[in-house]
């Protein structure tokens, strides 16, 4: 509470002595939602699921070629009664004719895919709540961005010295050494032209998801986790044909490791006194292909993306190869723009299990909005899968946001 106190002073008397070269501006926040009607009735039938009320500010400062920025948010959970500060971006920026350079906390995504990382593997996932993994949030990066920018290419350089894993909601592991040798690095060229744009991309870094150890004792089961190193090369597209973008997004990564079953990785510890690893490497290749359709008050998107896996799978807990599925997003805007409808979803094509997100937002005022919609996982026919195993999640929700 201490830190929510200083933060929404500091934001409160920045806004009072802003000058025209430094902006403030942000939003308050409050989301609330329960289980839906055929989820389990003794579990989540009713439950409370969402309960969030966030306050984010973020000020923006300009002089000449030099730019900073700030952002931190102010978070209560009502579902854990708990309490989260965070400081979302905080960078220093310098813009040359044909260069420049980032330096701090910062976001960025790659690749050109609504919804799926296919490229888009530098900035580490949020999977603390529901909230935010129905979002794909991203969380920041700290590193320097060395920028060269011509009249139609552009190179960004990342050079990353500590490591930011995936934010998981009740676990933490050992993150690797803080050392130079264990940093990360990254790289992608674009080129943009009236008929086709499209961008390189390379990364060396670390997995931001940690692969788990297991070893039996009397208590029981011991689980640990490890971080272990990736790369990638990728690729990807745009076609603009009037109305229509056509776009595509590959991403190799060479000898990526994958989680071993926990059964397989006791059972070798039992029948081995040597060190036992917890991962398999093996050649990945994730690609996707897609089209997004603009006219006047609607939007389409619609895209199939696929994940296949080179190599014998055995003793691995990845079960199939091949992994695809699609997506579909529809959005129309009525009422001078006031008020949208929404329709997005993801289609796994393993095990036909689905994501779908129905949405209405009615904007008050250009300050007020209102939303309310719902998050449902639905299992496949046969199996749960990858999103129905989440069903018991499923949760009618309504938003209210003001922005300042």
């Amino acid at each position: 509470m201490k830190k929510l106190c200083i933060f929404l002073t500091l934001a409160f008397s920045l806004s009072l002595f802003a000058e025209e070269n430094i902006r403030f501006s942000g939003n308050v926040e409050t989301l609330w939602g329960a289980g839906l009607p055929w989820t389990d009735r003794d579990t989540a039938r009713g439950r409370m699921t969402l309960g969030e009320t966030s306050f984010t500010g973020k000020i923006d400062s300009y002089f000449g070629n030099s730019s900073a920025l700030v952002e931190g948010s102010a978070k209560y959970d009502s579902i854990e009664d708990s309490e989260d500060f965070s400081l979302s971006e905080c960078w220093m920026d310098y813009t040359a004719d044909f260069w420049g350079m980032r330096i701090g906390r910062q976001k960025t995504a790659w690749g050109k895919a609504d919804g799926i990382d296919i490229t888009n593997v530098i900035c580490p996932k949020d999977l603390s709540s529901l909230a935010v993994m129905t979002t794909n949030e991203k969380l920041a990066i700290d590193a320097i961005r060395f920028s060269v920018n011509g009249n139609q290419f552009t190179a960004d350089a990342y050079w990353i010295p500590f490591f930011t894993p995936a934010k998981l909601s009740d676990a933490k592991f050992e993150k690797p050494e803080s050392k130079l040798s264990n940093g990360e690095g990254g790289l992608k060229l674009s080129g943009y032209f009236s008929v086709l744009d499209f961008s390189f991309y390379g990364f060396y870094g670390w997995d931001d998801m940690p692969f788990l150890d297991y070893t039996m004792s009397s208590e029981g089961v011991n689980v640990t986790g490890e971080y272990k190193r990736m790369a990638m090369l990728g690729i990807d597209a745009a076609v603009p044909i009037k109305e229509t973008v056509l776009r595509m997004e590959a991403a190799f990564f060479p000898k990526r490791h994958f989680q071993k079953s926990s059964g397989i990785i006791i059972e070798e510890k039992m029948l081995s006194s040597e060190t036992v690893d917890s991962s398999l490497e093996r050649n990945e290749l994730f690609a996707l292909a897609g089209l997004d359709w603009m006219k006047e008050s609607w939007t389409v998107t619609a895209q199939y993306y696929c994940d296949y896996v080179f190599g014998e799978l055995e003793n691995l807990e990845r079960e199939k190869a091949l992994q695809h599925g699609a997506t579909l997003s529809v959005s129309k805007k009525l009422l001078s723009d006031t008020l949208e409808l929404s329709f997005s979803g993801v289609l796994g094509l393993n095990d036909f299990d689905s994501f779908i997100k129905p949405a209405v937002t009615y904007s008050l005022s250009d300050q007020i909005n209102l939303s309310g919609g719902a998050y449902i996982f639905i299992p496949g026919p046969d199996r749960d899968g990858q999103y129905g195993s989440y069903k018991d999640l499923s949760t009618g929700y309504v938003r209210c946001k003001f922005s300042f």
